[in-house]
């Protein structure tokens, strides 16, 4: 009797430690931050509850910056770091609903605004011009000491719905338009700058699209500026600061997924 009761408390603690590892041995594997990212967006889309990741895998900042650049909400990333090695992470989108509703009206002014028969190059000169003719740059908002950046003029929502925004809005926005196009685009973030624009990749080249600086403001209506539509790097760097080696890691990413 003593050697049953022996074993069964043997398969027990196996069982225990089997459950309590679990977890980890079935998170998925990830080389690098973009594909967590992707793992973490197609959870969002479809409702999920977060991501479980092996802890080492994952830095949640690095995993933020990659998601940002490709999910156009605005948005919150949760991080909870298990005993059994693993993280958690999970995506949570303020205005949720409304957000939503942006995209289907950035999915109705790319429809009114470009053709088949245009080039990518002509969409993307529609679409950024159809953005600043209705989107004006929000000052009120820029000029907060400690603005909620999380708010409607930093996401497509403010640009799209309310018609003005600061530069994350119009990086968003433009962002929800290029996907309702068919065309890919990230969204660029620059700490140094405290700004963000997107970025493009056709024909293997990247080009960067500023809508937020061809805006004139204050706002002239139909003008629109193209100073800063489809720059290359080298032209942008006269202007602009940011961790190119990053942006351009993750289009690299993207066309994989892609081919």
């Amino acid at each position: 009797m003593r050697r049953i009761t022996v074993l069964l408390a043997g398969f027990v603690l196996a069982g225990s430690v089997l459950l309590f590892w679990y977890p980890r041995a079935a998170a998925p594997r990830v080389q690098n931050p973009f594909e967590a990212a992707a793992l973490l967006e197609q959870d969002a889309r479809d409702g999920g509850d977060g991501v479980v990741f092996r802890t080492e895998e994952v830095n949640p900042d690095e995993v933020y910056r990659a998601l940002e650049a490709c999910y156009p909400y605005a948005f919150a990333l949760h991080a909870t770091e298990r005993p059994d090695r693993t993280t958690v992470l999970r995506v949570e989108v303020p205005r949720e609903a409304r957000q939503e509703q942006a995209r289907e009206y950035a999915a109705a002014l790319a429809a009114d605004s470009v053709t088949a028969d245009m080039s990518d190059m002509q969409k993307l000169r529609a679409l950024h011009d159809a953005l600043v003719r209705l989107c004006a740059y929000d000052l009120d908002t820029a000029e907060e000491a400690s603005p909620d950046g999380s708010s409607a003029p930093f996401a497509a929502d403010g640009a799209l719905l309310d018609h003005k925004a600061v530069c994350a809005g119009y990086g968003r926005a433009f962002g929800m338009l290029c996907e309702a196009a068919g065309i890919q685009a990230v969204y660029v973030a620059s700490e140094e700058m405290n700004h963000g624009w997107n970025a493009v990749r056709l024909d293997g080249e990247t080009y960067y699209i500023d809508c937020t600086f061809d805006d004139p403001v204050p706002d002239r209506g139909e003008y629109v500026s193209g100073q800063y539509f489809m720059q290359t790097a080298e032209e942008l760097s006269r202007t602009h600061v940011w961790d190119e080696t990053f942006y351009e890691q993750l289009l690299d990413s993207m066309g994989k997924e892609n081919s």
